[in-house]
């Protein structure tokens, strides 16, 4: 699975943002499916974990896309890097360590309030917001946000020799 630009992955998580965020909070929709869909598309983890471990009784989901999808704009973001040949992961790890910031604000958030929330709503602005941050800061935002991984960049040495 790839977005092929970051242009598109921002754009993807941006709309994505405000569409999990009408849907857990405008309507009932989606808190209904997930709570009574019996499929592999949601993690379930227990909310009173400290008090009871394991055998807790007050679950918490995070959705498959919550996931996959930010998942597949850090896995971008390093191939962005590797694009570089800096021998260097910075955005990567930005992304990263966006993405466990997002979920534990997620987490955070769901045991504060004891109510659905929708993860994208903090996953969404971490995982782009802080890579875009860290780009601004090393003065590559305009790198960052051109880079598509369908254009090649440059002929390699080998089909230089080809011609």
């Amino acid at each position: 699975i790839s977005l092929g630009s970051a242009k598109n992955g921002c754009i993807l998580l941006s709309l994505l943002f405000f569409y999990d965020i009408f849907w857990v909070f405008g309507t009932e929709v989606m808190v209904e499916v997930a709570k009574n869909l019996d499929a592999p598309i949601k993690v379930v983890f227990p909310m009173d974990f400290i008090e009871n471990g394991i055998f807790g009784s007050n679950f918490a989901m995070l959705g498959l896309g919550d996931i996959v999808l930010p998942g597949v704009f850090i896995a971008l973001l390093l191939r962005y890097d590797v694009s570089k040949g800096e021998n260097s992961n910075l955005y990567f790890y930005a992304g990263f360590v966006a993405y466990i910031l997002g979920l534990a604000m997620t987490i955070g958030v769901l045991t504060i309030f004891n109510a659905a929330q929708p993860a994208l709503l903090y996953l969404v602005p971490t995982c782009v917001g802080i890579p875009l941050l860290v780009s601004l800061i090393k003065g590559e935002f305009s790198s960052v946000i051109a880079y598509d991984e369908e254009t090649k960049e440059e002929t390699s040495p080998d089909e230089k020799k080809e011609e």
